[in-house]
Order: C-alpha cells, then sequence, then structure tokens
C-alpha cells in the first residue's frame, strides 16, 4: 500500500505528499471518526488511490508525538520565531513555549526578529536572553525581517528536519517562510500561533 505524509488539511481534505514528492487529494476513512481517530498534518499515513488524483487515507500509523495547538504530529523540531520589539520580546512567554515544545520532545529552535528597527535598549535586553538561553544550550538565531541571508542562515538547522514554526501574531512568521521559500505568497496571519487560537497546516521538511 502506498505511505505519505500529511502536508496540510483543509475543510476535511488531507493533502499528503507520496514518496516521489506529489501531493495527492486524500479524504478519511469514514471509521476513523467512529475510532476517536483524526489525522493530523504530519501523520504518516497510508492510502488507497481512488483515480482522478484523489485517494483515501485507510491507516494513520503510530505518532512519535504530537501538539493540540497547532494540531500537528511528528516534528523533529520547532521554530520558535519572537520578535525583539512590535510586539515586545516576551521572556514568559518563550518559557512557556518551550515548556510545551519539550514536553513531546521536540526540539526547539529560538528565532528573534525585527533587530533592524529595535533600539539600543532592546537589543541590549536581546542580546542578554541570547547570552542567557545559549549558556543553557539553546540554539538561537537573531535576524531581521528581508534578511537577504536568511536562507543560508536556518538551512543548516532545516535541513533534513521536519519544523513547524510557532509564535505570537506579527512576529514576521509568515515574511520568514516567504522569503525561505520564494513563490509561497503567504499572507499575514497565515501562520498560526502555537498555544494559540487559529489552525496551523504546514509542515516544513528539507
Amino acid at each position: 500500500m502506498p505511505q505519505g505524509q500529511i502536508r496540510k488539511a483543509i475543510s476535511g481534505f488531507y493533502y499528503v505528499q507520496r514518496e516521489n514528492g506529489n501531493l495527492i487529494q486524500c479524504k478519511g476513512r469514514g471509521v476513523f471518526r467512529n475510532r476517536g481517530i483524526s489525522p493530523l498534518v504530519g501523520d504518516i499515513v497510508t492510502i488507497v488511490e481512488d483515480g482522478d488524483n484523489d485517494a483515501t487515507i485507510t491507516e494513520v500509523h503510530e505518532r512519535k508525538n504530537e501538539l493540540v495547538r497547532p494540531p500537528i504530529a511528528n516534528i523533529d523540531q520547532a521554530l520558535l520565531v519572537f520578535s525583539i520589539v512590535e510586539p515586545d520580546f516576551s521572556l514568559h512567554l518563550l518559557d512557556r513555549f518551550l515548556t510545551v515544545i519539550e514536553s513531546v520532545d521536540i526540539k526547539p529552535i529560538i528565532c528573534l526578529t525585527k533587530k533592524d528597527i529595535a533600539n539600543e535598549t532592546d537589543l541590549q535586553l536581546a542580546n542578554a536572553a541570547i547570552e542567557y538561553y545559549e549558556g543553557i544550550g539553546y540554539d538561537v538565531i537573531q535576524t531581521y525581517i528581508d534578511d537577504p541571508d536568511l536562507h543560508d542562515l536556518l538551512y543548516p538547522f532545516l535541513k533534513g528536519n521536519t519544523t513547524v514554526l510557532a509564535g505570537q501574531s506579527g512576529v514576521g512568521k509568515s515574511t520568514l517562510l516567504n522569503t525561505l521559500i520564494p513563490g509561497l505568497l503567504l499572507k499575514t496571519g497565515e501562520i498560526s500561533e502555537a498555544l494559540g487560537r487559529e489552525n496551523t497546516q504546514l509542515v516544513m521538511s528539507n
């Protein structure tokens, strides 16, 4: 039976990336609802093709981890995107994110954005935070919106991993993704916040 990974879920349909790299639109078996099974973005699934580039998910394989918010599974790492300003950097919120992410065995990577619009005081506070988190073993990246070197900066962290982005609204997640993946053309707010109130339907894997 063909297998693949769910890469997005929209309006009851699941889009599964097959081993050949192509996406196929799938629906879930009705029996899943009776068993209390809800396929998640990131799930490894078995599918049966129905023809006309459609298929049915027949089995959801065991997950190595999962998050409730965003609803996503089988994640290697989380890129926790926080801005230094607009909105202001929150150590308390970052610690909450770290606690949730690490509790399900997902590696966190901290990414601080908007250093180009931060004043000297804000930068000093951010640098103190970077020194602290790096000192206790976290990877920390500092960048700015539309950084032309962003791809080269992040690629060593993303290569070979399945990564979810998480962070407050307005910190630059969509802009970051548009820079990493030209042609994606995401609008502000299309990527949800972990622990937030919107839906997430994106997994990155390189």
